[in-house]
């Protein structure tokens, strides 16, 4: 029989049983001190429930527990002692050393994870140099490609191209390139053993021409060019109404014009005026000098044009400005025949020949100022190439007062300054001399160490830019008097 386990008062429940002889237990609860009783076993032949004896609180079969005793054999009743279990708590420096060595180990697993990480983070960086490595290298391995120009589309798998300077041929092209994106014109990489197009190439355009195109739109505004509304309401018909109502003209039946010319004396507002045309109209705008198409060696500056001009029409709608065009567009009889006049005139046949010639420039406008429009070529100033000439006469005295105002705008005045009293002492000053007329009475301010602008101060400004006016070259300002 299998023992059971007694955790309180135990006993047998046959009072006979237990004066023949019967395990005497412990009563009350009594138990070893310090240990726990785990069970007693009991054998009794033929009993298959004599267990059930030594159980609290349940009844045990008395006809066993009698045979037990009064015939039973001597060895089938054999106790078993208790068997008592420890329930101490370890030492706590026990615990303490477990503990530290659990930390240690955990700190020493973290400073391994993070090795690992940046292993295979150094293990990325140098597998991605292997493949660009491996590239380079079949790419150098790989035979060169001409480069060639689309002339037309024969069809819909063949192309007929022009490679300088052996000629042109009939080409294939692979499937990954779209034949609706073969364009005349297009620059594209042909292979070397079948002369078939691979690859299709940018249009070559000059680093320099490209940063003359201007990325940040500037802030000025028509509200900040003051004494020019017929100038603004001109201009605005030429330039900004075509590229942003081009159906009107398509109504009327009349063609876009192509370009302007600003012309009048130095700082009347020309260069003020096409900034602010670049600001209110949504699209490209390109800057560019007279004298940067005049360059050294022959056709660099006919080159230039005409990379101009491809940029403008790969950014279309784009407004092109090029400011002193006197330098490029002088007359052709009064240039001379020296070799710097003879590239000058190669410069500007190529900008007559891309104002006016085969390719199409309806979304491109031209804005040209100068201050000596006496001497510019008859063939630029045509209509067609220059369909309207804007002239910006010295301000009067209406337009000095509008200016002015706009100049002191935010400047910090003293109450009671006559405006219209300076203007009419200024004389012929131009807007850019009334604006150094505003900064040099806020320099008077400055000297005094005063925070705000009196009339003296404006006096004396106006006094001394007129004296500047008299002594300096009064030349150009006699052309247009």
């Amino acid at each position: 029989m299998r023992g059971a386990t007694l955790s309180g008062e135990w006993g047998f429940r046959n009072a006979a049983a237990e004066g023949a002889g019967g395990l005497p237990g412990p009563r009350n609860g009594s138990s070893l001190p310090g240990s726990r009783i785990i069970g007693v076993e009991v054998l009794v032949p033929g009993c298959p429930g004599s267990i059930d004896l030594l159980t609290r609180g349940q009844a045990g079969d008395d006809a066993c527990a009698a045979r037990a005793v009064d015939g039973g054999d001597s060895e089938a009743y054999r106790p078993v002692m208790p068997v008592a279990t420890h329930t101490s708590a370890p030492p706590a420096g026990l615990k303490a050393y477990y503990q530290a060595k659990i930390e240690a180990t955990e700190l020493e697993i973290n400073q391994k994870t993070q090795n690992l990480r940046r292993l295979e983070a150094q293990r990325n960086a140098l597998n991605a140099r292997v493949r660009l490595l491996r590239e380079e290298l079949q790419l150098l391995h790989e035979p060169g490609s001409y480069v060639g120009e689309v002339v037309k589309v024969m069809g819909k798998n063949k192309v007929l191209v022009k490679v300088q300077p052996e000629g042109k041929y009939i080409v294939d092209f692979d499937s990954e390139i779209d034949v609706a994106s073969l364009t005349p014109s297009l620059r594209v990489a042909l292979r070397s053993d079948s002369y078939t197009i691979h690859k299709i190439l940018p249009n070559k355009v000059d680093p320099l021409v490209s940063l003359m195109m201007v990325e940040k739109v500037p802030d000025s505004t028509y509200e900040m060019v003051g004494g020019l509304d017929k100038q603004i309401k001109e201009i605005k018909e030429v330039i900004e109404l075509p590229v942003k109502h081009p159906e009107l003209f398509e109504s009327l039946g009349i063609a876009q014009p192509k370009g302007v010319l600003l012309y009048g004396p130095p700082g009347t507002g020309k260069t003020l005026l096409a900034r602010a045309v670049a600001h209110h109209t949504d699209c490209k705008f390109i800057r560019v000098s007279g004298s940067e198409l005049v360059q050294k060696y022959i056709g660099e500056g006919s080159r230039m044009v005409r990379e101009l001009f491809v940029m403008a029409r790969e950014h279309a709608p784009s407004i092109i400005f090029m400011d002193e065009i006197d330098s490029i567009g002088s007359s052709r009889g009064e240039s001379g025949s020296g070799g710097g006049d003879s590239e000058v005139q190669r410069t500007m046949l190529e900008l007559l020949n891309q104002l006016d010639g085969f390719e199409p420039t309806k979304n491109i406008k031209v804005i040209m100022a100068t201050n000596r429009i006496d001497i510019l070529d008859s063939a630029l100033l045509r209509p067609g190439r220059i369909d309207r000439k804007i002239e910006f006469p010295p301000p009067g005295p209406e337009a000095r007062v509008a200016i002015l105002r706009i100049h002191s705008r935010k400047m910090s005045l003293q109450r009671g300054i006559n405006l219209r009293a300076l203007a009419e002492k200024m004389g012929q000053c131009s807007g850019a001399e009334v604006r150094g007329i505003c900064t040099e009475a806020g320099m008077y301010a400055l000297r005094e160490r005063r925070q705000h602008v009196t009339q003296e101060d404006f006096e004396f400004a106006v006094a001394k830019v007129l004296k500047k006016n008299q002594e300096g070259n009064t030349s150009v300002n006699k052309l247009f008097s």
